[in-house]
């Protein structure tokens, strides 16, 4: 056992212990030689200390990061292991919280960015580090009010199977009942998400994953934009969950209010390439169409001139921010801006709670189709849970569509909803994708040859019958891939060249 006034190596005098966890004690100890004060940590021998001792030393002796206390000796003896680290003059979050009311939201915001650039910078490393337990504990607050996050026991590398090692709460369920998935990033940021909460309420989160997901959605205490940042890290199905820390990280600056500018060019630029694929370069103009005065038709003058393979340069979107955030659009041409990003992001993108964040800007009187798709986006993001719903509301949302008559909507609306069918796991909606797209092509030839509408260069057309090509060769109905090739080949027109090459690949390569 270690005492007070122990000199532990020859140089490393016992001054107190400052933590304890479930296997180890913390003391605070003085370099004899140096004067300087470093942290000690104590495992005792068991074959489950060796394991966290040696890990520990591995990743942490890896890191460079100031938010991480370096490891400067580490040894073992016949009692156990010691690890000493940088002594980080401070308290833990946990102490903070409990010992009044949490910090005001700004300060609360610019942690929740200090701690995810941290996680992100260990998801980067090479090879990839996870931390897999985040809480309050491990996160000390210096008297500077910097963080540094400590306890690096176990930390694992990226795709390692589930672990027993966890904290009850915090922890992922591939983590936590070791369901021997693969971890990954995404195992983090469900950590994160439950930080968050705990962080902003003062409350640690409770193991019985249901009542607290319960709790965080019907908790009047969370403003909706943290809310709907922390379930969009907690759900149970890692599909579910932000990608990545750096995704995690532009909702978070967009809730600070530094990156709402950059935010929204990011999905201009996806729009751009969307409509340039199907539609060709002219629909980037429809969308910032009808302008109000001067300005805004010079602004499309001149980011027209910026465009590089199907996308705006950094110049290109320069000028749009800027014109865009001066107001001087008129507000039906940004409702349309904003549908068209919605939509981007829903049926090309599949970022659900992007599309989301776009879908509820609209009124559903004039887009009554955003209804749908809102629900379907919800229904996504915890898709495992709600498939049957999900899939009910698809069917109802393509009765709708089907009523809306012969209107460049329905197709639009059509092609969306094969791409949601064709989206669907272990290609079980595949067939479903067909039967839309064969569909929608008969109505609209139908409605093309009695002059019902006009497809103008037989832009639809000529999508219906590449998307159909494509899915049938995927599902090896070669005769059908050949047929519905040659006829998109036929179509195509100018402006959409680009689009022939995959479909010429079908054709030549099973004809």
């Amino acid at each position: 056992m270690i005492q007070t006034g122990q000199v532990l190596r020859g140089r490393y005098r016992i001054e107190r212990r400052i933590g304890a966890g479930g296997s180890s004690n913390v003391y605070l100890a003085t370099d004899i030689y140096l004067g300087k004060k470093w942290a000690v940590k104590y495992l005792g021998c068991s074959d489950d200390t060796m394991w966290l001792a040696q890990n520990e030393i591995n990743m942490m002796v890896r890191l460079d990061h100031e938010m991480f206390p370096r490891i400067v000796d580490a040894w073992q003896d016949e009692g156990g292991y010691f690890i000493v680290s940088d002594y980080i003059d401070g308290v833990t979050l946990d102490t903070v919280l409990s010992n009044g009311r949490p910090p005001a939201k700004k300060l609360l915001i610019s942690w929740w960015l200090d701690i995810a650039r941290a996680i992100r910078y260990l998801h980067e490393s090479k090879p990839s580090i996870l931390y897999l337990d985040l809480k309050l504990e491990n996160i000390m607050i210096k008297k500077d009010g910097s963080l540094k996050l400590i306890d690096f026991g176990i930390a694992g590398r990226i795709a390692d199977r589930g672990s027993l090692y966890g904290t009850a709460g915090y922890a992922a369920p591939e983590q936590y009942y070791n369901r021997g998935e693969l971890l990954d990033e995404r195992t983090d940021v469900f950590a994160f998400g439950m930080l968050m909460y705990a962080m902003y309420t003062g409350k640690r989160p409770q193991k019985e994953y249901k009542f607290q997901l319960n709790a965080i959605k019907n908790d009047l205490r969370l403003p909706a934009p943290v809310r709907r940042i922390i379930l969009g890290c907690i759900s149970e199905d890692k599909a579910g969950r932000y990608r990545a820390m750096s995704e995690l990280m532009d909702e978070l600056e967009e809730l600070k209010g530094g990156k709402r500018r950059i935010i929204r060019m990011k999905a201009l630029t996806a729009l751009a390439v969307l409509l340039i694929g199907v539609f060709g370069a002219a629909a980037i103009r429809y969308v910032v169409a009808q302008p109000v005065d001067d300005a805004a038709q010079r602004m499309i003058a001149e980011a027209n001139e910026h465009i590089s393979d199907g996308e705006y340069t950094e110049e290109g979107i320069r000028i749009i921010c800027g014109y865009i955030e001066s107001g001087c659009l008129d507000d039906d041409t940004c409702r349309r801006f904003t549908y068209e990003v919605a939509r981007n992001y829903f049926s090309v993108r599949r970022n659900y709670r992007e599309a989301l964040r776009y879908y509820e800007m609209l009124d559903e009187s004039e887009y009554p189709e955003a209804g749908y798709c809102m629900e379907l986006c919800r229904l996504q993001i915890s898709f495992e849970e709600d498939k049957d719903k999900y899939l009910k509301c698809l069917e109802q949302f393509g009765g709708y569509n089907r009523g809306l008559g012969y209107d460049e909507v329905r197709y639009e609306n059509d092609l969306m909803i094969a791409n949601l069918y064709a989206a669907l796991p272990d290609g079980e909606g595949d067939s479903a994708a067909i039967n839309q797209l064969e569909s929608g092509l008969s109505d609209l030839r139908y409605a093309t040859g009695e002059g019902l509408y006009a497809d103008t260069d037989s832009k639809f057309e000529a999508e219906y019958c590449r998307r159909l090509c494509i899915l049938c060769s995927q599902l090896g109905r070669r005769d059908e891939a050949v047929k519905y090739g040659r006829e998109a080949l036929a179509v195509i027109g100018p402006s959409s060249e680009g689009l022939k090459e995959d479909i010429l690949m079908i054709v030549e390569g099973t004809d």
